[in-house]
């Protein structure tokens, strides 16, 4: 597992957009496919700010993790936004999106000290061969020196049995015209 530098961005922004292609959550936040890399770009922006970027050492497999206690405030955070609105959500769906945005991060646990596993991708093809099993593995190992659990959030059913062999427990389930399944692994 290596930290993911700004020279892997375009690298992370493909291996997420084919990752995430058909993803019910991704596309909510998105105006058309054609955004995908947008929302991508933004949120390895957030994941360098905010937390860490990850990548297996084929750089077949990443994750963007985001700490809730490093401060999300500032002029670099507002920007990434503010681009985030205008090129990728659209002015027209930002009410639908800041609205399940508000309601994920009142979900997400509130006393505990947590990580916070916003994406994780594979390469389509590489799917089910268990490089996905053993890059989780790793984070989990990683984080279990610092932090008391991990939290992830997925709209798609086929990985919820992936989560749940790696010891995850739903915890809270919201609707947003799909299922958005919330997990958290206590360390």
């Amino acid at each position: 597992m290596i930290r993911a530098k700004k020279e892997d961005i375009p690298k992370l922004v493909a291996l997420l957009t084919e990752s995430f292609e058909d993803n019910k959550s991704a596309s909510f936040a998105v105006k058309n496919k054609k955004s995908l890399p947008g929302l991508f770009e933004y949120s390895i922006a957030k994941g360098f700010l905010f937390g860490d970027v990850w990548m297996n050492d084929d750089r077949t497999v990443c994750a963007i993790l985001l700490d809730p206690k490093k401060k999300k405030s500032g002029i670099q955070s507002v920007l990434l936004d503010l681009q985030l609105i205008f090129k990728v959500v659209g002015l027209s769906r930002i009410k639908k999106v800041l609205k399940k945005e508000d309601i994920t991060e009142q979900t997400l646990p509130q006393n505990v000290d947590y990580i916070h596993l916003w994406f994780l991708g594979v390469i389509p093809k590489l799917q089910g061969n268990g490089i996905g099993t053993s890059f989780l593995q790793e984070l989990i190992e990683y984080y279990k020196a610092s932090k008391e659990a991990m939290c992830l959030e997925t709209s798609t059913l086929v990985n919820i049995p992936f989560y749940e062999k790696q010891g995850f427990s739903r915890y809270a389930t919201k609707y947003f015209g799909f299922e958005f399944f919330f997990y958290i692994k206590q360390f």
